[in-house]
């Protein structure tokens, strides 16, 4: 794949799927920013990447010589299906869709950004960094 410069465009959204895998567009886009020639822009891996990678039991390192050698999404979505756990993709997505923004602590997730207190339809940490990054709040 080609690289990407995300100073230019964002990654895909945080709850766009492939191959049922939520946030894995995301993910092939910041490896892809990764790439020589790439720009990451002050997104990393770490965080909701490396924690699906974890869950679907592919190293970090794996994943990248996947992208790099992939000429599309779809080879991608094949490597992903071929080399995850069994279940790891379910796990993930279940972690992913239902974790509360600051593990349920709306309290402090109002007092750290006091915006939230006119958005109660942010519950979930996803869609709190998809609103940021919407908003240019900030980037993960």
């Amino acid at each position: 794949m080609e690289p990407l410069d995300l100073s230019k465009a964002p990654p895909r959204r945080t709850r766009d799927e492939i191959a049922g895998v939520v946030f894995l567009p995301r993910s092939i886009d910041k490896f892809r920013a990764a790439l020589p020639g790439g720009n990451l822009s002050g997104y990393t891996i770490e965080g909701f990447t490396e924690k699906m990678l974890g869950e679907l039991g592919i190293t970090r390192d794996a994943f990248q010589t996947a992208v790099t050698a992939a000429k599309s999404d779809d080879d991608v979505a094949s490597y992903v299906q071929e080399h995850a756990v069994a279940g790891g993709a379910k796990a993930w997505n279940e972690f992913a869709n239902n974790r509360e923004l600051y593990l349920g602590n709306r309290a402090e997730a109002i007092a750290e950004n006091p915006w939230l207190a006119d958005h109660p339809e942010i519950k979930y940490s996803l869609d709190f960094l998809q609103y940021m990054e919407d908003n240019g709040l900030d980037d993960d």
